[in-house]
């Protein structure tokens, strides 16, 4: 498999805005003490901006030249795998972020599944994508066809719908930005 991804990384650590660390946490309910999962987090810069807020902070990512800009930052493990087949227990993070990277997991509805099979009961799972329903989302998503990237960008409202199917109770801030910000609760047992 050809990683695109790993060949932007350099350009991508250097170019990407890095969101408010005061936003996401506040998205996730940060700080907590349990372990944090940046799912899709490539190069580790949000997993970074996190640093101290949780006792343990992972970044899953399919491109190892995308983790290779991970490893090394402080406080940051990094695995190689696809969101779909997570390698970890279940219940095992309290938090876990996917920032602007939904959109390229290659199955989404088996992402969500795997996402909150890892969840624990209480945790939070938040998604931070580009919407869809914006005009100019739309033009980025044509451009990510253009250079066949298989990104496929789902509207606020059916990625809040796939969370709650799986038992969330979900809530969507921002939907008529640029990007939106899907925040989905696991009941506590």
């Amino acid at each position: 498999m050809f990683d695109h991804f790993g060949l932007a990384a350099p350009f991508y650590e250097r170019l990407a805005k890095v969101l408010d660390p005061a936003t996401l946490s506040a998205h996730l309910g940060l700080p907590v003490s349990g372990r944090l999962l940046d799912a899709g987090g490539g190069t580790g810069r949000v997993a970074k901006a996190l640093c101290g807020l949780a006792g343990e902070i992972v970044v899953c990512d399919l491109s190892a030249g995308m983790l290779r800009q991970a490893v090394g930052k402080a406080c940051v493990e990094a695995v190689q795998a696809h969101t779909e087949l997570l390698p970890f227990a279940d219940a095992s993070f309290e938090r876990i972020i996917i920032v602007d990277a939904f959109h390229h997991f290659v199955d989404q509805k088996a992402a969500v599944a795997a996402l909150w099979r890892v969840l624990a009961p209480g945790g939070r799972l938040v998604i931070e994508e580009p919407n869809i329903d914006t005009l100019m989302v739309k033009g980025v998503a044509l451009a990510e066809r253009v250079v066949l990237m298989r990104s496929r960008f789902y509207s606020p409202r059916d990625m809040a719908q796939m969370l709650r199917a799986a038992g969330g109770q979900v809530s969507i801030h921002s939907a008529h930005a640029f990007n939106a910000w899907i925040v989905a609760d696991k009941a506590a047992p």
